[in-house]
This record gives C-alpha cells, structure tokens and sequence, in this order.
C-alpha cells in the first residue's frame, strides 16, 4: 500500500457508518494506507493515540490483513480495543481502509449488553464495502478462496500422514459418494475438502506413474459432470468442458499440475450448477430474502431487493408473490417485527427507539403490524417477556 487516499464523500460516509455503527454499536473510520485516520464515527479517531505511529501502524496493518485474507480478521491495537477492515480499493490498488473497532468486552463478553457475533460483524462490513463498490469483491474473493483452499490442503496432508492409508479403490469407496452429494448440493467447501483427500491418495499411491493419475483424474471429472447435469448443470457445458479437459490433461507432465487442473475443474463444475440455479426462480427468491434479512432494518426499499438479484422491480414483485405466497412489504414487515420482538424482550430500549431501529418510520404503523404479527401490542408483549425472563420493565 504506496499511495494516500482522499475521505469518502462526507454523505457517503455518514451513510455507511450509520448503517453499520447503528447496527452493531462499534467505532468506524476511514484511514489512509499509512492508517492515517480520515474520517470517523468514534473508533479509532477519537482516541487520545489516534495520531501515534504505534496506533497508524495497527490499523495498517489491519487493513493488510483484510486483503490478505480476503475479509475482516481481527487484531488488537496498543490500546486494547479490537480493530478488523476492508480495504478500498482501485482496481488492484489499496488506497485506504475501511477500520472498525470495539472494546475487548464487546467482543469477548463480560460487558454491558450482549456480546457480539464477531463472524457477522466481520461479514457485514465487507459486504458493506462490496455493494457501494469501494473495494475489490472479485480480488477479495480469490483471496479467500485461495486462503480456504491452503487450509484445506493443510488438513488432507495432516490427516493423510496421521491416518489409515487406504487404497485408491478403497478412498473411492468411502469418499466418492461424499463428493457427489456435496456437488449435488452445490457444497463447495466440502467438496473441495473431499478432493484433497482424494488427491492425497492418488499422488501416494501412483508415485511417478503420471499416465495412471491422469486417467483416474479424468474418470473422476466425467463422474463430478455427470453429477451436476444431475444436480441442473446444462449438458453443453459439461460436453465441451470435458473435452477441453481432455486436451489440457494431455499436456500436463507433473503432479502439481495435474492437483491444479482438478481443482480448476471443479471450480468450474461448481460454478456451472451455481449459474444454472441463480435462473431457478426458487433460488432467486431464496436470495431476495437472504439479502432483506441482512437489511431489513435499513430504508429498503422493493427496488433496492431487485437490483440485489438483477430483476427488475415489477418481475421481482410477480416472482416473490407466486413463489412465496407473500408480497415483499408483508416479508419485510414480518422481518422487522422479528427483530423487534427481540429487541423488546433483550433491550430496555423505549418502544419508538425499538420501532426506528427496526425500520419503522412511524411509531403508530409499528404498533399496528407488530399487533398484525404478535396478536398483542409491543408494550404487552413486552411485559410477557420481562415476566418470563425476570428482567424489570421500564
């Protein structure tokens, strides 16, 4: 990171950081590459060492970490509090970061309040920096990928060298069902893990016998196509893949190689099944709703759903009401009053707090959607719960 960088525009920021440090209660700020704070919503800024090299060089490197990993990986900084980030990015230049931080006791318990699920506060904050396009989705992406797959190979040669070595035909056996289902059911993760066990085997057992790995990999990735033509792959895919696969196989003259080329292939396997389903309207559905359970306490809008799933908003509205048998407002609705039953049995918040914080602009149209949901009243409801958990209400 060589370059300084200038502050988000001033709405842009406040945007984010209301969205984020309402959701979560923690500090946000925007520094430089040299972690120069820019600008801030408590953080980092307003401490006495914001200014100190020791503070820079943390939130730093921070934002180092966020790119090497691919997300957010939390550090501590000189004065105790926990810091994660995003890096902003151009293309592939870091210009800056995107820092968050809490107290230790926010994160670890022991605090007031409840503690935090650092896992999506993380993830929140990349997905934030991902949708206003201040970062590298694509690079991020290829570094998590990258970082998960080290990991997985780590654990197949620990578990290889500590294990039973089992036959290729016997690892076949015991493995092969494994990876099909987890390819049927679009299980990345898994079936990456079950590759490099497999692979593993195969490099112990054929030694330098390049011809017999070869021809048990190529088997292996007719079976995996077969299995996503199953899984709703388009057949034509699947043909011309295999037989540029055929041809690149050929050539390959090393083990690495040849570990590299499967990878790849079930990537793109993987990738295939993903596409065809992202055309099911089924698993658009499933997405609109995954992303306004994300957001559903934020100004969200029927548009802004359909421009997360790139429909447009009257086809959005048509798909929602025939697959799920209810308009997006009454999913929306449904949502935020989840959230605020929570709030009201977890929080000592006043009701009108809750209903803003929740999404609700009007204090009176709360009331009337959480009685339509709850069949009682938010301050009925309220006092149930303090009665059931033995917390006093306010």
């Amino acid at each position: 990171m060589d370059c300084p960088t200038a502050p988000l525009e001033d709405e842009l920021f406040r945007q984010i950081a209301d969205a984020y440090t309402h959701r979560w209660r923690v500090g946000l700020c925007v520094v430089a590459p040299d972690g120069s704070v820019l600008q801030h919503r408590g953080a980092c800024g307003s401490c006495p060492a914001a200014g100190g090299p020791v503070c820079r060089e943390a939130r730093s490197f921070a934002v180092s970490e966020g790119l090497r990993w691919g997300e957010p990986s939390v550090t501590l900084c000189p004065r105790g509090r926990l810091l994660w980030a995003v890096p902003l990015m151009v293309n592939a230049r870091v210009t800056g970061g995107l820092v968050a931080s809490a107290d230790e006791a926010q994160v670890l318990g022991g605090g007031e309040g409840p503690r935090l699920d650092i896992a999506r506060v993380c993830a929140d904050l990349r997905q934030l920096a991902e949708e206003r396009n201040l970062t590298n989705s694509a690079a991020l992406s290829a570094n998590r990928r990258s970082y998960h797959d080290e990991q997985q190979r780590a654990h197949a040669i620990h578990a290889f060298k500590s294990g039973v070595h089992y036959s290729i035909r016997e690892l076949y056996m015991r493995e092969e069902p494994a990876l099909l289902a987890a390819i049927r059911s679009g299980d990345r993760r898994a079936a990456r893990e079950i590759l490099n066990r497999l692979l593993m085997t195969v490099h112990y057992h054929a030694r330098d016998r390049i011809d017999l790995v070869r021809s048990i990999l190529l088997e292996l990735v007719v079976t995996m196509s077969r299995t996503a033509v199953e899984a709703g792959g388009q057949p034509e895919q699947f043909l011309g893949m295999n037989y540029r696969s055929m041809v690149e196989v050929a050539e390959i003259t090393s083990h690495e190689a040849l570990a590299a080329w499967l990878r790849e292939m079930l990537e793109g396997i993987m990738d295939a099944i993903e596409r065809a389903w992202r055309q099911d309207p089924g698993f658009l559905i499933f997405e609109a709703l995954d992303f306004m359970r994300r957001h559903c306490c934020e100004d969200l809008s029927r548009d802004d759903v359909a421009a997360a799933v790139h429909l447009s908003p009257s086809h959005f509205s048509a798909l929602m009401a025939r697959e799920s048998g209810a308009t997006f407002t009454e999913h929306l609705n449904r949502m935020r009053t989840d959230r605020a039953a929570e709030m009201l049995a977890r929080t000592d918040k006043p009701v009108a707090a809750v209903a803003l914080e929740c999404g609700f602009r009007d204090q009176s149209y709360f009331t009337k959607v959480f009685k339509r949901y709850r069949s009682t009243t938010p301050w009925r409801y309220r006092r149930e719960a303090s009665g059931s958990t033995g917390r006093s209400t306010q």
